[in-house]
């Protein structure tokens, strides 16, 4: 028994050494996704109601942030090491609780092997901690301990809230469990008791309970407007689950067996799903690595209870990261189905980091596209210049450009489209035609599967006077797709100013998308009538005049067209993609 000790406790850490070696070879070089820079100031400042760092406040993750030594973005990456190393003992040690050595070597192993974490494992992010802790918490409600499975799970909100969606559910099932209610009692009070002591720091920074109370319900209408209702737009309910339940584990050649796998871990004999929970009767037994199938009830409950919630209500767009939480019990539920054939998650590990790698490799060699734009602005570009950017580059722009102003698009022009000063467009995607720099990683099959698919090309694009207008009414924000394709959807009636004269005549470009609703759609530009069809381009050349007005006989609704799964409540009709000022009217014009 202690020789078979010895060999798997040797095979868990050469196998966990090796885990970790892949993530250790795929650190990112600079600021990547969009909550990393608001994590870096919330590091450097602590004001969760400015977003730093974005909400709901992670004030454990950011309070052992702050005691790392270095700059704001190494400490963060020095977080995340720290933790990945930790995480991958505590779940070693808490499916060990589960079940025994060997499944407790391929269950953390495919757990932090599967493209989810190897993409989030070390990003300056707040998951990896969080990982590592609730890994902590399903040790200590294995264990049957109330005092440290409180704290554990206390520990694991504080560091990042959101989790809470798994860890309560784990935590109420882990106190049923416990023998005695003078245990359950000590474990309520104690993680009471741990959950304020994070809380009302978080309280105090935000301003008071007024104040906290204020910030929090309006970031919950944000998520029930938008993560809950208009992100979900267009994605049919078996798309979703296929987003949070299988493109965690990977593509489908490998996502696939693996969910099998699971579900053999549920369906074989001696099930870990048994509520066993007397100690073994071998004395030995507990020097081997079988501490008794503890029941994985709480575990359970939390991933299944978090990946209701996920189904239910979160972005799609985000749901290999959002799904983490879940990805446990999946992991584990495969290792009791592998148990017979453990080196099968050795193939699983290599197809894992293969389909991966392009993502791994380009953000370990190369800076993100949004830190090589910003680093060529810098480089390039005058102090002088007003850099607008698009929304999804908000907190690049706002960190990495600090000592540039940068606006919004509208804003900028709002305020500044009159003036002579010279202005850029730090755009999230490609730029077509237009002159300027494009940054970019190579766009993937894992790239759009397992991350949001923003910023895999950033372009710095400069704004001549004579491409320059105000939106009065009627004219929504920019949106870009990454291929360049440009555009602001105009509502029944739209109005621009044109703050300069650049010019004798104005062309304004308007488009319609391949699923347009509207077979056709007649357009008015300052008087001159077009007709534009579905998926077709027009240029409308009207006489310069300082307001330009376009007005269109059809409009549609999104969320009101049958079948379409559309919760778009706008009022749309055309897609304005440029408004450009001609010293004369085109040949033929």
């Amino acid at each position: 028994m202690r020789s078979e000790l010895s060999r798997w406790n040797l095979l868990a850490a050469l196998a966990l050494l090796a885990v970790a070696a892949l993530h250790f070879a795929s650190v990112p070089r600079t600021i990547w996704e969009f909550d990393e820079s608001y994590f870096a100031y919330g590091v450097e400042r602590y004001e969760p109601l400015q977003h730093h760092p974005p909400p709901p406040g992670y004030p454990l993750y950011m309070g052992f942030a702050k005691l790392v030594p270095g700059n704001s973005f190494n400490a963060l990456l020095a977080t995340s090491i720290l933790a990945l190393l930790a995480g991958l003992a505590a779940w070693f040690f808490a499916f060990r609780e589960l079940s025994d050595e060997r499944t407790a070597v391929v269950a953390t192993v495919l757990l932090y092997a599967c493209p989810a974490l190897l993409i989030s494992g070390t990003l300056p992010q707040s998951d990896a901690g969080a990982v590592a802790l609730f890994g902590l918490a399903v040790w200590a409600c294995a264990r049957g301990n109330p005092l440290w499975m409180a704290i554990a799970c206390a520990a694991a909100i504080g560091w990042r809230l959101q989790f809470s969606i798994a860890i309560v559910p784990m935590f109420l099932v882990a106190v049923l469990l416990l023998r005695s209610w003078r245990a359950r009692f000590i474990a309520v009070g104690v993680f009471g008791a741990a959950c304020l002591a994070w809380f009302v720091p978080l309280v105090l920074a935000a301003g008071g309970p007024p104040s906290y109370w204020k910030w929090l319900s309006g970031q919950a209408a944000y998520y029930a407007a938008h993560d809950a209702d208009l992100s979900r737009s267009g994605h049919s309910a078996s798309h979703i689950a296929l987003r949070f339940i299988a493109h965690p584990w990977g593509p489908k050649w490998l996502a696939l067996p693996l969910l099998l796998c699971a579900l053999y871990g549920v369906r074989r004999p001696q099930s870990p799903l048994s509520l066993r929970t007397e100690p073994p009767r071998d004395p030995d037994a507990s020097e081997s690595g079988d501490c008794g199938h503890r029941t994985p009830y709480p575990l359970l409950a939390g991933c299944l209870g978090y990946l209701a919630f996920a189904l239910w209500s979160m972005d799609p767009a985000d749901a290999v990261r959002y799904a983490i939480p879940s990805l446990p019990i999946v992991a584990f539920l495969a290792a009791r189905g592998l148990r017979r054939v453990p080196a099968a998650a050795i193939l699983y590990v290599v197809g894992a980091y293969w389909y991966a790698s392009p993502v791994l490799r380009v953000r370990a060699t190369t800076p993100a596209p949004p830190a090589a734009a910003a680093a060529w602005i810098q480089a390039n570009v005058p102090k002088q210049t007003i850099v607008l950017f698009d929304m999804t580059l908000a907190p690049h722009a706002s960190y990495l450009l600090r000592e540039y102003k940068t606006m919004r698009i509208d804003a900028g022009l709002a305020r500044y489209g009159g003036s002579e000063t010279p202005m850029v467009i730090y755009a999230d995607g490609e730029r077509g035609s237009a002159p300027g720099v494009t940054f970019r990683w190579p766009d993937t099959d894992a790239y759009r599967k397992l991350t949001r698919q923003h910023y895999g090309a950033v372009s710095v694009i400069p704004l001549p006077l004579s491409q320059r207008y105000r939106v009065v009414e009627g004219v929504h924000a920019p949106e870009r797709r990454r291929d360049g394709k440009a555009w602001r959807w105009l509502g029944a009636r739209g109005v621009l100013e044109l703050p300069h004269r650049r010019g004798s005549h104005v062309r304004v470009t308007l488009r319609t998308p391949p699923e347009y609703p509207l077979d056709a759609n007649r357009v008015n530009v300052n008087g001159t009538i077009v007709d534009i069809k579905r998926d077709q381009t027009v240029g409308v050349v009207v006489p310069f005049a300082e307001r330009i007005v376009i007005t269109a006989e059809r409009t549609f609704v999104p969320a009101r067209i049958r079948g379409a799964n559309n919760r778009d409540a706008r009022t749309l009709s055309v897609m304005l993609t440029s408004v450009e000022q001609l010293d004369g009217p085109p040949a033929g014009g």
